[in-house]
């Protein structure tokens, strides 16, 4: 095998499809994302990623709200020029005023505390050209920081505004509509926060959560595999916009959960031109043709009687309506899922609480728990080959690592919490700067010191999911485990 081959398959071989798959999604956008990914690894407050999620979810609705055709505004009903929007600026209020809060938690409180400093300085300032220039600097938005901070601020600044015009007795169209235009502005303008594309995937909260899903896609070819796992990450999305919104039966939700269901709304119908025009377009197979048109069949049917008949009812009542939908909602998604899964796997999806079963926490548990063990032997044993002068071994071993590693990112690496993806993403970049073969001693005993420093890493990840409430009382099945070791194990070292 020559070396430019052999680079070229290293080069694959532990490559993360969904990380490829969320980059082509984000198109031009994905270098400044990248560095927003960077920032958000170092942030401090417990749950970032969630806070981020709900942050850019109350972004997206805002923009989706304004958009009547989303809302549940009934223009046959009344005509709009007559209507009265005070209930849906209350509604937009609301999720302003939890971005702001979000938005201050994910600021650094130094930094946030130096930035008010600044705009104190920068209106105490007479001479208009120095405060030009800091307004002028501050606008740039560098930094996702400072980007953060001004999006923080004009929602503030906005939020007061909403306030004194919710005091008049009458809130036109025109007024909302201008409210709108304003707020869509800033989120627009903003350089690290302007989430409002659709099917537009984020590696730090749009992930899988599925072993079943998983693997089934994993199974798939090149020309299934990409539609179906859109497909699949946008329903999961759309369960977690959904979690949001509080269950039937649950305390009253806070209004700003109408703005959520907008945003459902508007994605769903997103998905449905994306499931007739594209998914169905580019899989092969006749059924699954067949299965992408059923499901947005399904999902447009769905949603419109939802728009029409649960949403308006009642709208005196500020809760029933909202959690009725949330529900009829989630309902929806989780079929639709199952269904997907059936057309991949005819059989596979049959049982009563087959969705239960397809997101079970334990499955996830269990299968992070066994790959984290097989991963931590299969780096012992490339560590000691390295160490050793058999260089056939030591590439065989290397190889087989290599060909888990392709094996942990389509499954297991998915199922990592967010928190540990930089050590895994560490090593997995060190080895695919590797030359291949890693001929000289130097560079094996390099590799063998990067496979050494890692091994704590994985045994610590190890530890930590064993340590589950849901593992608790759950033996770990070592036969198991050795024998997926021993399907990517080289035969030297078995």
């Amino acid at each position: 095998m020559s070396q430019a081959r052999a680079q070229g398959d290293a080069s694959t071989a532990a490559r993360d499809f969904y990380a490829d798959l969320m980059s082509t999604t984000q198109g031009s956008r994905a270098i400044m994302l990248a560095e927003r990914e960077r920032w958000l690894r170092s942030v401090t407050i417990e749950g970032r990623e969630e806070q981020l999620f709900e942050f850019e979810m109350l972004l997206r609705g805002v923009e989706r709200y304004f958009h009547l055709h989303n809302s549940v505004v009934d223009a046959h009903e009344r005509p709009l020029v007559t209507r009265d929007f005070h209930e849906e600026l209350e509604d937009v209020r609301d999720a302003i005023h939890r971005a702001i809060r979000i938005g201050r938690r994910l600021l650094d409180p130094d930094s946030d505390s130096k930035r008010v400093f600044r705009k104190y300085v920068e209106s105490q300032l007479a001479d208009d050209r120095v405060r030009s220039a800091f307004i002028e600097e501050e606008l740039v938005q560098e930094t996702p920081q400072e980007s953060l901070f001004v999006l923080r601020e004009a929602f503030e600044a906005l939020r007061n505004l909403i306030d004194h015009l919710l005091k008049l007795p009458v809130c036109s169209l025109n007024l909302f509509t201008d409210v709108g235009n304003l707020a869509l502005r800033e989120i627009v303008l903003n350089r690290y926060f302007r989430p409002f594309r659709s099917l537009e995937f984020r590696i730090e909260y749009d992930r899988l959560r599925s072993v079943r899903v998983l693997d089934l896609l994993a199974s798939q070819p090149a020309d299934v595999r990409p539609g179906f796992s859109t497909a699949f990450l946008a329903l999961f999305r759309l369960l977690h916009y959904l979690s949001y919104v509080a269950q039937e039966g649950d305390e009253a939700p806070p209004r700003r959960v109408r703005v959520v269901l907008a945003l459902v709304r508007s994605e769903a119908v997103s998905l449905v031109g994306y499931l007739r025009h594209e998914l169905a377009m580019q899989v092969g197979p006749k059924r699954l043709k067949a299965a992408g048109l059923r499901a947005a069949r399904d999902i447009a049917k769905e949603t419109n009687r939802i728009a029409r008949e649960v949403l308006p009812a009642q709208e005196d009542a500020e809760t029933g309506p909202s959690m009725k939908a949330a529900a009829a909602f989630t309902a929806l998604f989780r079929a639709q899922i199952v269904a997907l899964v059936e057309a991949l796997a005819p059989g596979a999806a049959t049982a009563e609480d087959t969705f239960a079963q397809l997101v079970s926490q334990e499955a996830m548990a269990q299968r992070l728990r066994k790959d984290l063990w097989v991963f931590g032997q299969l780096c012992r044993a490339t560590e000691t080959a390295m160490h050793s002068e058999d260089v056939p071994a030591a590439e065989a071993a290397l190889s087989s690592l290599k060909s888990f590693l392709s094996y942990f990112q389509d499954g297991s690496y998915q199922l990592l919490r967010y928190s540990d993806y930089e050590p895994f993403d560490r090593f997995t970049g060190l080895l695919l700067e590797l030359p291949w073969p890693p001929e000289g001693p130097g560079i094996r005993h390099r590799l063998a010191e990067d496979l050494r420093l890692f091994t704590p890493t994985l045994e610590s990840t190890f530890t930590s999911v064993s340590r589950r409430v849901l593992l608790q009382g759950r033996t770990f099945d070592r036969k198991e485990a050795e024998a997926l070791r021993d399907r990517f194990l080289a035969p030297a070292h078995r």
